[in-house]
């Protein structure tokens, strides 16, 4: 694995030993943050036993209604522990030093993403699947990207929780300098959601392109986004209930519930239907993949598209472990000449898309 492996942090998973730490330490647990990582980090502790106490937000801070101010806090607990809970500890770690930590024990960051979306792996796995890895660096073309590489890996491993913060960029789906869209672009939305990255789109085109298909197989996401297209006006666009997979099928499709997305499972309670991009939408210029880990699947089912007329390409590839070298290598497998980028949308493990451009 050589470069890339010499980027990967060495010793023992952190996490774990931190988390001994807070149970060893019987103090109070407090929350900094109560926005959308909030959910995700209560859980994350939930499942090891580890109460939260208290959470306390900035002011002026969007929160549930629970949170308290600092000055709360430090007066309701003699000595406490903080758990950062937005996604940017960097940027936490700065604000909790202006402020007076006579009572604080400690301050712990965990990226928990991984663990949430069912993506984890081990140093023993990673060596298991070293030459994959070290084939899909290799694919990577520029030095950004290989730097995100292994900061997710870092991240993934334990060992550098707060590696991805460097490296975050915003501009998802749509990155300057990578993604230049036309005026006569056939753009397919797997995973649309509500609509917010095809209104994205929209708005970098100025409504102008040959046309878009959407597909969203949640139900009732897709009646929301199916109701975003007629209050917008947007003209032709296609939107569908139905998922993206590698052939025509009916999939066991698992519904959202608290901090889980919506995906296909096998312990799914309800059936969806799932179609190709070679079917429904074979003159695509542009497809973007966000599907909950059928990711691959989408592919296989654009295999003839993207062979043919070479699109742009915009994969999420932090839903399952083997993403980060499965994904790049079947691209590159069908088109040897695309250009792969990697970009981190989020200071944790999630939101990293890879793009292929020609």
């Amino acid at each position: 694995m050589t470069a890339l492996w010499e980027k990967l942090a060495a010793g023992p998973a952190r996490a774990e030993e931190e988390l001994r730490e807070l149970k060893a330490a019987g103090l109070p647990l407090v929350l900094y943050g109560d926005g959308w990582y909030a959910p995700y980090v209560r859980e994350y502790l939930q499942r090891r036993g580890l109460p939260v106490a208290a959470a306390f937000t900035d002011a002026g801070f969007t929160s549930s209604g629970e949170a308290l101010s600092f000055a709360e806090i430090a007066s309701r607990f003699e000595k406490f522990n903080i758990v950062i809970a937005f996604a940017n500890a960097r940027l936490a770690r700065e604000k909790l030093a202006r402020l007076d930590n006579s009572r604080v024990a400690g301050v712990y960051f965990f990226d928990v993403m991984g663990e949430l979306l069912g993506n984890t792996f081990d140093r023993s796995w990673l060596e298991a699947n070293s030459a994959r890895f070290n084939a899909a660096y290799g694919t990577l073309a520029d030095s950004l990207s290989l730097e995100t590489f292994a900061a997710f890996l870092n991240a993934k491993l334990g060992g550098a929780a707060e590696a991805l913060a460097d490296v975050s960029r915003k501009e998802q789906y749509f990155p300057r300098g990578i993604i230049e869209l036309s005026d006569r672009e056939v753009f397919v939305d797997g995973g649309a959601y509500t609509g917010d990255t095809l209104l994205t789109f929209m708005r970098l085109t100025g409504g102008h392109c040959a046309r878009a298909c959407a597909f969203e197989p949640d139900p009732a996401t897709a009646e929301k986004l199916k109701a975003t297209v007629a209050k917008r006006g947007l003209r032709n666009v296609s939107a569908y209930n139905k998922g993206l997979w590698s052939a025509p099928a009916a999939l066991p499709f698992s519904v959202w519930h608290g901090t889980s997305a919506s995906a296909v499972s096998g312990a799914g309670e309800v059936c969806v239907e799932a179609e190709t991009v070679d079917r429904l939408a074979p003159d695509a210029t542009f497809i973007k993949l966000d599907v909950e880990g059928a990711e691959l699947e989408a592919l296989k089912g654009a295999a003839e598209t993207i062979k043919r007329n070479r699109p742009k390409l915009a994969v999420c590839v932090y839903h399952k472990p083997g993403d980060l070298f499965e994904i790049p290598l079947f691209i590159r497998s069908l088109v040897p000449e695309y250009r792969l980028y990697l970009r981190q949308h989020q200071p944790v493990a999630c939101e990293t898309v890879l793009y292929a451009v020609i």
